[in-house]
């Protein structure tokens, strides 16, 4: 397929230990897709998650705060970030995350930023 589009893509989750995140899986997956191309950007709560060192996967990787850390810190952080690589999907991996962000997603999406995420509605009911 010519020209395809390229998406930047930050992925959270990149602890690939002996109990992993599922990070490393999806941005596998996102890296066999065929309808486009993606540059990766690894989200990760601490220095040593093995999925930073996977360069052949991770293209860049920056450190965030952690979801009790609150929603401040992490808009912050992530508008950083998008300052710097223009995201256009976050992928949030970890059920901790899920609430900020999707206290985020209005925001965030002005921003240009779309995330997989489920409602609050389907946050609630879980």
């Amino acid at each position: 397929m010519a020209n395809k589009r390229k998406l930047n893509i930050a992925v959270s989750g990149l602890n690939a230990i002996d109990s992993p995140g599922p990070g490393i899986a999806v941005i596998r997956a996102l890296r066999e897709a065929e309808s486009f191309d993606c540059r990766i950007i690894g989200l990760s709560y601490e220095s040593l998650e093995p999925g930073i060192f996977m360069h052949h996967l991770v293209d860049k990787t920056y450190q965030i705060p952690y979801p009790s850390a609150g929603i401040d810190a992490i808009t912050e952080r992530i508008e950083y970030i998008h300052s710097k690589e223009k995201l256009d999907v976050i992928i949030p991996n970890f059920d901790s995350e899920l609430y900020p962000f999707i206290r985020l997603e209005e925001k965030f999406k002005k921003m240009g930023i779309n995330m997989f995420l489920p409602t609050m509605e389907q946050f609630e009911e879980r």
